[in-house]
């Protein structure tokens, strides 16, 4: 079946003494006898390419029309919206952790463009931490300012409890039960003696001794001061043994976990009436996308 697609690129951005003002000539890509893969594929290339200039009111609609019996043609309206600068950053909710920690971990800083993807990539670093309930892009509050084309940004933060336990079960017939008491300590001091970005831990393993642990995990912005733990149960040697193997983990676990794109839900509409299923674009799986699955389990196993 022969598809005929057009594409309707809508683009609203002109810049008028400054301010970012709705453009009404809109500009035209076709495609002759294209197949939905293809007009998938440009909606989300469409997506991507307005994410990373950080306009935010982006938005897709798709008309479709039969021809004949055997073709189909979509129209899909993209509106990229105004391309967006970052103003002030605001942290909210916290009590447990400096603003100067919260911003090195963002690699979206003020007076950059607004890059979407970036954003997200920024909360996933502040979600390392362990500290806060999980944050995800619609937790973020976006105020755009007086000059039209910069946009505050408020990131909500909910603190965790700060004391918790875990139980561990055998992966092998000769490795031992393991579990931890911990506390994350008190809010005080800075920079690498900020004391709650350390907890302090009771562990068993089997039948040996309990041992304490003073722990300092992975810190996105200070990385070669943090992913340590600090034990009498180790010797020193042992203990700069852990900190590489957890830095090689974390390095490794970068490179494999790769960035995780949302699929594209469109609305369609058809004789003027909205169907009950939208189109959804799912975006392709990366390039030995199952090696990265495999190797972020082996890493979880091998070095916990």
């Amino acid at each position: 079946m022969k598809t005929a697609i057009t594409i309707l690129l809508l683009s609203l951005i002109t810049a008028t003494e400054g301010v970012a003002q709705p453009d009404a000539r809109p500009r035209e890509i076709r495609f002759s006898g294209a197949s939905v893969d293809t007009l998938c594929r440009e909606l989300l290339d469409a997506r991507r390419s307005a994410e990373s200039e950080g306009r935010l009111d982006f938005a897709v609609e798709v008309e479709s029309a039969a021809i004949d019996d055997d073709s189909v043609e979509f129209v899909a309206r993209v509106w990229l919206g105004s391309a967006r600068a970052v103003g002030r950053i605001h942290f909210v909710g916290h009590s447990k952790m400096n603003d100067t920690t919260l911003r090195r971990a963002m690699v979206v800083n003020e007076r950059d463009m607004l890059d979407i993807r970036e954003l997200r990539r920024s909360l996933a670093r502040i979600n390392s931490f362990g500290v806060f309930e999980p944050l995800t892009l619609p937790d973020v509050i976006f105020a755009v300012v007086e000059d039209g084309v910069t946009v505050d940004l408020t990131i909500p933060l909910r603190e965790r409890k700060s004391r918790w336990w875990s139980l561990s079960a055998p992966l092998f017939p000769a490795v031992a039960l393991q579990a931890s008491l911990a506390s994350r300590l008190p809010p005080w001091g800075r920079g690498v003696f900020e004391a709650a970005t350390y907890f302090i831990s009771l562990n068993v393993a089997g039948f040996a001794k309990p041992f304490l642990a003073l722990q300092r995990p992975i810190i996105p912005g200070q990385e070669w001061l943090s992913g340590f733990a600090i034990t009498p149960a180790l010797s020193p040697r042992a203990m700069l043994v852990s900190y590489g193997r957890t830095h090689l983990a974390h390095s490794i676990g970068g490179m494999l976990d790769g960035s995780v794109e949302e699929p594209l839900v469109v609305p369609v509409t058809s004789s003027g009436r909205l169907d009950d299923d939208p189109l959804i674009c799912k975006p392709a799986r990366g390039r030995l996308w199952w090696l990265r699955g495999i190797g972020a389990t082996a890493l979880r196993i091998a070095m916990p």
